[in-house]
């Protein structure tokens, strides 16, 4: 019995035209915040802490921090809380694929900057 199988190469382009391109990059863009939203839960459960005790020192309740750790994160003050809530700080990087800096390849050219209150 021979089985074949079909490869995402073959079938993309049809599939993307399907649903569409801004489609597509909304799909991409949801199911990085539901990676980086369960990284957070691991980072916060890494540090032996509940969600209870992160909901307390960010004085907001449980259910927040739950959101929080589902994806629903209304902007970088809420990020900035909770890095705080688990004893660490929020760093912003921005990088320019597209921008050398002198000795720098393209891409690796990076401005950070931490929030702190």
């Amino acid at each position: 019995m021979t089985v074949s199988f079909t490869q995402w190469k073959d079938i993309r382009e049809e599939h993307v035209t399907r649903i569409g391109l801004e489609r597509l990059e909304e799909g991409k863009s949801k199911t990085a915040l539901r990676v980086q939203a369960h990284q957070l839960r691991e980072l916060r459960q890494f540090r032996n802490l509940t969600q209870s005790a992160v909901a307390e020192r960010m004085g907001v309740t449980i259910g927040r921090v739950s959101q929080i750790e589902s994806g629903e994160v209304s902007g970088l003050d809420v990020l900035e809380r909770y890095a705080r809530a688990l004893g660490g700080c929020l760093t912003v990087s921005i990088n320019f694929p597209d921008v050398e800096a002198a000795g720098d390849e393209a891409g690796t050219t990076e401005s950070s900057t931490t929030i702190s209150s």
